[in-house]
């Protein structure tokens, strides 16, 4: 049950309220303080040191070998040197470790508009390249990185006056939100108004987002994680300029920021041992007597506390300067607004026992002492330490590296003889390819090699290949880890962030163009989810995926249709975005526009075949009628040869019967005669 503002209000102006809330966020911070003090400030300040590589740590390790050497090895500012890079690779590349997508169907264009809108709020207002370098890099170094998230929003007020004003403007600037009318002359003879007002405009409306140290984070001792602590705070070195001006705008209570400033007396800041050794500058406080430049420890602290006496945890934001609260208020948040990544992760501890740091430290330290016995070992050898009888020889000429030296006896070997010397062990640089080959296989940075033989570099690609994917699991690994806490947590808040309190339209400017952003935009369910195609590894195994894919399934698929030029030409431009190149549509079409374009030349091709389809028809009916009008003549024509034919049969038949008559009837008569 959230509490409610105005019980903040009421119980704000009880004094016992204020003595209760005080007396246990005063025990919340030192319980905190002394935590840190005895538990993380001791184990931050070793690794500190082995980051370092300092060689105060190592002359207090290697008594003995520090008066004559001081090498030290660098093997895990190497390692966290060569993590960082490919850690911001896989967020800053063309792969985002991290995606915004909408849940429902009419979320999808909205997600793609919140996503530029972060995108822009994250690299160009807080800089974010360069604040997430130093999370990464904190959170490499002591396994513990913070950030700190917030919503910033300042209005800028100007005291304006006009003068004979009619009714209608003045009721314009009475309905206007962002007026506010202090006094009202009139109306005069003329039905004329005198008006002082104050016009605002909403300066900045925007995320915070600032990089927190871990010595600056306190917690409750049995907290697991920042969520469920009941304690968290961030403590702040700010001035009394810093303190008058958030009271001035109503954030910090104003009486109560100047007891604090009264109370402390210009000493309102203790540093620790730790921060000393970080800058031997911090123990020097200025002693000036502008007091607005004064420092002050303020500890802003994320708390569970019942505030209505209801008895259940409300969540709380307290700020406290010495002994003095100067502000009680609600959590607007509604969670700890610090969010932390870890490469290696306790689930029992917000800081882990044991981290890169102290697994790499081993090795170094092991090598830092191997090295420097090398070193000595060597230096004796070249510089070899003679035995003298100073009764045999002259000790002057010696030391004075003369050319002839006096001897006082027959035999100069009798009075000088050179000191016994041990060579190296013949295990040595076994022992160091060993402490490389366990530093490989616990951190997963190769140098390319098939066992601890130095010499067996394999000189293959398909080799190399494969210790290169190898070599990048364990920090594909740890993006996944930071992409699924940390990266992906602070996203989703600033979601939160934009959703509740952009209240009018932004415009914002992406790579020359223009984009306005409106609260409606903004409005959906989203979703936050974490790309499994990310990290160095999967990046060369797709590339070479898509290569075949292109080369081989693609141009197979298209010959029989199952695949078109619109899938080949996404394939062709996902290939060059792995490959690094951020326009790839500067080289391959849109794959929308492509596949458009085959189905315009297919249904173009369509009704081409079918155009020819019938105009082949029309060629062969023409044909069948030609045919057919020849067949009429030449059966005509035939028709007309048999009745011909016919005819002159009848005519033969007839002149046949008439002959036969004739001969008849010329046989009659010759017998008649």
């Amino acid at each position: 049950m959230e509490p409610d503002s105005r019980q903040y209000v009421e119980n704000l102006q009880t004094r016992d309220f204020r003595e209760r809330i005080n007396k246990s966020v005063l025990n919340d911070i030192n319980r905190a303080n002394n935590f840190y003090t005895s538990k993380i400030e001791p184990v931050l300040r070793r690794r500190h040191q082995i980051y370092e590589a300092d060689r105060e740590y190592y002359k207090n390790r290697f008594r003995h070998t520090a008066t004559q050497s001081d090498f030290v090895s660098f093997d895990f500012w190497s390692v966290v040197q060569w993590a960082i890079p490919l850690v911001m690779n896989s967020f800053f590349g063309n792969n985002e470790a991290v995606v915004i997508v909408g849940r429902n169907e009419e979320d999808v264009p909205r997600a793609e508009v919140l996503k530029a809108l972060i995108n822009f709020q994250l690299m160009t207002q807080n800089k974010g390249f360069m604040l997430l370098w130093d999370w990464f890099s904190d959170a490499f170094q002591y396994n513990l990185g913070a950030i700190k998230i917030w919503w910033e929003r300042i209005e800028d007020w100007q005291t304006e006056k006009l003068e004979y004003v009619g009714m209608d403007r003045l009721l314009m600037l009475q309905q206007d939100q962002w007026c506010q009318i202090d006094y009202v002359e009139g109306p005069d003879f003329f039905g004329m108004f005198n008006v002082a007002y104050r016009i605002g405009r909403l300066k900045s409306n925007k995320p915070k987002i600032e990089s927190v140290r871990v010595t600056d984070l306190r917690w409750s001792p049995e907290a697991r994680n920042l969520d469920e602590a009941n304690f968290v705070a961030h403590r702040q070195i700010v001035t009394a300029d810093h303190l008058r001006r958030q009271a001035k705008q109503g954030i910090y209570d104003v009486e109560a920021v100047e007891r604090a400033i009264e109370n402390t007396n210009g000493s309102g800041v203790v540093y620790n041992q730790f921060e000393t050794e970080l800058n031997d500058e911090t123990d020097q406080l200025p002693n000036d007597e502008d007091t607005a430049r004064s420092l002050f420890e303020l500890y802003e602290c994320y708390v569970k506390l019942d505030i209505n006496g209801d008895g259940l945890l409300e969540d709380a934001l307290v700020s406290v300067v010495g002994e003095e609260l100067i502000r009680v208020t609600e959590n607007p948040f509604g969670r700890v607004p610090i969010f932390t990544v870890s490469p290696v992760r306790d689930p029992f501890k917000v800081m882990a026992d044991i981290s890169l740091n102290e697994i790499v430290g081993e090795v170094q330290t092991i090598k830092t002492a191997l090295m420097r016995q090398l070193l000595i070992n060597t230096v004796n050898l070249n510089n070899i330490r003679w035995f003298i009888n100073p009764n045999g020889v002259d000790l002057k000429d010696i030391q004075e590296n003369k050319q002839f030296i006096k001897t006082k006896t027959n035999d100069p070997r009798a009075s000088v003889m050179p000191f016994p010397q041990t060579s190296l062990a013949p295990w040595t640089m076994n022992l160091f390819e060993y402490l490389e080959g366990a530093l490989e296989q616990w951190t997963g940075r190769t140098r390319y090699n098939q066992g601890t033989d130095s010499k067996s570099l394999n000189k293959t690609a398909t080799g190399i290949n494969l210790l290169q994917q190898a070599s990048a699991q364990r920090i594909d690994y740890i993006v996944r880890v930071f992409a699924e806490t940390g990266v992906g947590e602070a996203l989703r808040f600033m979601v939160e962030l934009n959703q509740k309190y952009i209240d009018q339209p932004q415009v914002i400017r992406l790579e020359n163009t223009m984009l306005q952003v409106s609260p409606d935009d903004l409005k959906g369910e989203f979703d936050i989810d974490v790309n499994t195609e990310i990290g160095v590894g999967k990046r060369q195994q797709t590339i070479e995926n898509l290569q075949l894919y292109l080369g081989n399934l693609a141009l197979a698929g298209m010959n029989i249709g199952a695949i078109t030029p619109g899938e080949w030409a996404h394939a062709a431009q996902k290939l060059l975005q792995e490959m690094g190149i951020r326009d790839p549509q500067s080289y391959v079409l849109d794959p929308e526009i492509v596949k458009q374009q085959f189905f315009m030349q297919m249904q173009q091709q369509m009704m081409a075949q079918q155009e020819q389809a019938q105009l082949q028809q029309a060629q062969l009916a023409r044909q069948n009628q030609i045919q057919d009008q020849q067949l009429a003549m030449q059966q005509a024509q035939a028709q007309q040869q048999m009745q011909l034919r016919n005819q002159e049969m009848q005519m033969k038949q007839q002149d046949h019967a008439a002959d036969l008559l004739e001969r008849a009837v010329n046989a009659q008569r010759a017998g008649a005669i």
